[in-house]
């Protein structure tokens, strides 16, 4: 076996078939962190000159003389090769000594053990729990099986699967309520396009409003312009604007109505016939409901266009399509429309996306992973919930300590 570095090509051809291989240790991710200001390289393993382990690792200094390195979602190998793990771990430490590194961290995106939609355990299910104990045996410290939102990558998440279904069976099977919110969105209207770089402002200028109104830390402007840009040039990402055009919504109801009070002329006509019909005196109630609900609408569309102009834009999202799957990233609303359930018709158009292109394995990314309803981050769990699926949970956090003297005196300054 030989420690080697990787050029990017040969990472990125690993990397996307390789089935630890997602998103975040995909090629455009890297191009983000060196935007940030981290050092990117490619390390691995190669085995009679075979790839059998390959890392993205990220760098940024630390303590002034040190450096913090990170695999981010690594390592992409096959964890029961204890032998392969053993080696690159007292190679990696060697180069690592080298390079002044104080730690490595390293998230596998790897599931722990398989759990349903309410986040129990599955009797029988998979069971992933040899990588923990692996990582452990090889020098590895493992930060706990964590739970909510903290400050680094995602433990808990949301996934919904495909395969063999169509876009009307996925539909039937989302709950009740989900359904019932994906139709309110046709009824009022609601469309879906997708917006150009140059209309990026309409995303942060919505993720701003929507960081202030919720009371969270919003993340910089220029992380979100850079994974956009890094991600659509690739057309390995979609950013999507839920709107409503009011003279077309308006022109709509206008034809409605006219086809509302020709039946309804027809029926009087009838009824004038044969007054006694309960049929049609049945029929004549309903058409008169549906013109006044047709009126209000009208009404209500004029009363928006005065207040915000021809088109309204509702709800904004980011989604990634990376190594088979797609993910919902990041989402933001306009609260003045959220009775119109515009994040219904973004979530709507990505999963018939998905089926379209034959991808199996669609990613509400994260929850916190912690199912009380009581609890404040419950609502973002029972919206993804909605559209059916599962909970997954990954295996976690571990650190390796380079310089181990200088890695206590961090850890004590960090508290």
């Amino acid at each position: 076996m030989e420690f080697c570095h990787l050029t990017e090509t040969e990472y990125q051809q690993f990397q996307q078939q390789h089935p630890y291989g997602n998103f975040m240790s995909a090629i455009e991710s890297m191009h983000v962190k060196e935007d940030e200001g981290w050092k990117v390289e490619f390390v691995g393993v190669k085995e009679n000159g075979k790839i059998v382990l390959a890392t993205p690792l990220t760098s940024i200094p630390v303590m002034k003389v040190y450096r913090y390195f990170y695999a981010q979602r690594g390592f992409l190998m096959d964890y029961h090769r204890m032998d392969v793990l053993t080696f690159f771990t007292t190679e990696i430490k060697k180069y690592l000594k080298k390079q002044k590194g104080l730690y490595l961290e390293v998230d596998p995106n790897v599931l722990y053990k398989e759990r349903d939609i309410d986040g129990n355990l599955v009797p029988n299910g998979f069971d992933n729990s040899y990588v923990v104990e692996n990582m452990k045996k090889a020098g590895y410290i493992h930060q706990g099986f964590t739970r909510g939102y903290g400050t680094g990558q995602m433990r808990w998440i949301f996934s919904l699967y495909f395969k063999d279904r169509d876009a009307q069976t996925m539909l039937k099977s989302f709950h009740q309520q989900t359904r019932w919110s994906i139709n309110r969105t046709k009824k009022e209207g609601v469309q879906v396009r997708e917006l150009g770089l140059d209309e990026v402002d309409i995303f942060l200028n919505m993720m701003k409003e929507t960081a202030l109104r919720r009371g969270f830390e919003e993340r910089d402007r220029n992380f979100y312009v850079s994974q956009i840009k890094e991600f659509t040039k690739t057309n390995h990402g979609k950013l999507l604007l839920a709107y409503l055009d009011l003279d077309a919504f308006k022109a709509n109801l206008v034809q409605e109505q006219k086809q509302l009070e020709a039946e309804k002329a027809d029926v009087d006509m009838k009824l004038a016939q044969i007054p006694n019909s309960k049929k049609f005196v049945k029929r004549a109630k309903v058409l008169t409901e549906n013109l006044a609900i047709n009126a209000k609408k009208q009404g209500r569309a004029d009363q928006l266009k005065q207040q915000y102009g021809s088109v309204l834009n509702m709800a904004t999202t980011f989604f990634i399509i990376s190594n088979g799957e797609v993910v919902y990233m990041h989402s933001a609303t306009n609260d003045a429309f959220r009775k119109f359930y515009a994040p219904y018709a973004l979530q709507w158009y990505m999963i018939q996306y998905a089926i379209d292109h034959h991808i199996d394995r669609y990613d509400f990314y994260g929850i916190s992973g912690i199912f009380d309803k009581d609890d404040p981050s419950y609502g973002v769990y029972d919206f993804k919930r909605g559209f059916t699926g599962q909970v997954e949970e990954l295996v976690g956090v571990f650190l390796l300590p380079i310089h181990e003297h200088a890695y206590k005196i961090y850890q004590k300054l960090k508290g």
